[in-house]
């Protein structure tokens, strides 16, 4: 679906602005669902906000897919799918995140964060490839599809997982409101520089340094590779990725 969404505004409009214009559409949904995902999570079952996801995911997917197969879709359906997929996966990194410690004993935190972070990075580089050949293959509706059954699978292991209450300092000190404490980690963010600076440089990079909203572009009008060569320019990203880190 990383591979898709552009290559379909592309080919759809044969417009740049508009294929940029994506990330612009998916990054208020996606900041705003991690701001809140953090707060959520740590006041609900992780378990179940995450398997509430996943299934957001798995009705997201399926609407790109029937919208693919209806034909040429409306660009505001395919942005606001966009958003939707954007937050949904935004509210699921936050949530595996919070669970991840709570799976393994505190002496195998750090190499279950390593294996998660391995795993992620390790998708980043094959998922784009495969999506690239399915869409070339398969066409855009069935590679929508492929990601709705891959999101359907998700639930089934969420399904395996133990509950995951949340944790209260004391039973007799309830959480603070919502919004007070989104704005208490802001503010603590903001009163620490070096996180502050952090944060700021990552968003800069990814909202105005990163080539990714050019990369549909490129493949389809500059090297004439189609899908396959825009799944493998996303893929040569995280290949990389690693080596620099």
């Amino acid at each position: 679906t990383l591979v898709a969404l552009p290559y379909q505004v592309y080919v759809q409009t044969h417009s740049a602005l508009l294929v940029g214009l994506l990330g612009s559409v998916e990054l208020v949904p996606l900041v705003a669902a991690s701001l809140l995902g953090g707060a959520v999570a740590d006041r609900v079952d992780r378990r179940v906000l995450l398997l509430l996801d996943q299934m957001g995911l798995v009705l997201t997917a399926t609407g790109l897919a029937v919208a693919a197969w209806l034909g040429h879709p409306p660009l505001g359906v395919v942005y606001a799918l966009a958003g939707l997929l954007a937050a949904f996966t935004a509210l699921q990194s936050v949530t595996i995140s919070a669970i991840v410690p709570r799976l393994v004993e505190p002496v195998q935190l750090r190499s279950a964060l390593a294996l998660e972070y391995g795993l992620s990075t390790l998708t980043m580089v094959v998922g784009p490839a495969l999506g690239g050949i399915s869409i070339g293959v398969l066409g855009l509706g069935w590679t929508y599809g492929i990601d709705a059954v891959s999101c359907a699978a998700m639930v089934l292991a969420v399904l395996a997982l133990t509950p995951q209450p949340p944790v209260l300092e004391s039973p007799a000190t309830p959480h603070e409101p919502l919004g007070r404490s989104i704005a208490e980690g802001l503010r603590y963010v903001r009163g620490n520089q070096a996180l502050l600076g952090s944060f700021a440089i990552d968003l800069a990079a990814m909202v105005f340094g990163m080539p990714r909203a050019l990369f549909a572009v490129l493949s389809v009008s500059v090297y004439n590779a189609g899908a396959a060569g825009t799944g493998a320019l996303y893929s040569a990203v995280a290949t990389v990725a690693p080596a620099a880190t």
